[in-house]
């Protein structure tokens, strides 16, 4: 497996917000030498995608140029029409092999996106939680409402999957880099602490270290 690279899945109406606090995490947040690479994919073939709130993205992948085997991770946002989202057989039927490979890459979804996992078999037998109303549970049998987790945050260890309420995208951040193996603070992303005063050492900042006097 190549370090330090992960994938992210692109669909129509997808939520960048669910996830691009990791993604930040994962490459500006790390020296220079240890940024992660990130790939993209679509079903689409390198065509035009627009999120939810209207960023357009072009993926840098398509799915033939895609091998699981290569990625430390796979990251699902929500999206603002899950239905449409699994309903694409070319995504899913791109996604299926995951369900039975050995070895494979960690899965980290936020919000709907466990519901793409579970149409493409990814979560039989998986403890999961997920932002889907009971409705949507309740409508489609490929999802194992009696599995469900009623937690912000669910990481099943033995499958390798963590997954996530879009609301609890800083958690879900911090609990998909503890497990990647970084040393990161429960707390970590939570803004400025209430109260707090800055001096004014805490708030300059030094490109090389050494320069610091």
């Amino acid at each position: 497996m190549v370090k330090n690279k992960a994938l992210v899945l692109l669909y129509e109406n997808m939520s960048m917000s669910e996830i691009t606090l990791l993604t930040d995490y994962l490459t500006v947040f790390q020296p220079m030498n240890e940024w992660w690479e990130i790939d993209t994919v679509s079903s689409e073939n390198k065509k035009m995608i627009k999120s939810e709130d209207f960023f357009q993205l072009v993926p840098n992948k398509s799915f033939s140029e895609i091998n699981f085997g290569d990625y430390n991770l796979i990251l699902f946002s929500g999206d603002s029409d899950p239905v449409a989202v699994t309903e694409d057989k070319s995504l899913i039927d791109f996604l299926k092999p995951l369900a039975d490979m050995t070895n494979r890459p960690l899965i980290a979804a936020i919000s709907s996106a466990p519901m793409t996992l579970a149409k493409a078999g990814i979560l039989k037998g998986v403890k999961f939680t997920a932002g889907l109303f009971e409705e949507t549970y309740n409508e489609f049998d490929f999802l194992e409402k009696e599995n469900v987790a009623r937690q912000p945050v669910v990481y099943d260890e033995e499958h390798g999957i963590v997954t996530a309420i879009g609301f609890a995208y800083r958690e879900f951040a911090v609990k998909v880099a503890q497990i990647l193996g970084y040393d990161i603070p429960d707390n970590s992303f939570s803004g400025v602490p209430e109260g707090h005063v800055y001096t004014e050492e805490e708030l300059t900042f030094y490109m090389y270290p050494e320069n610091q006097k």
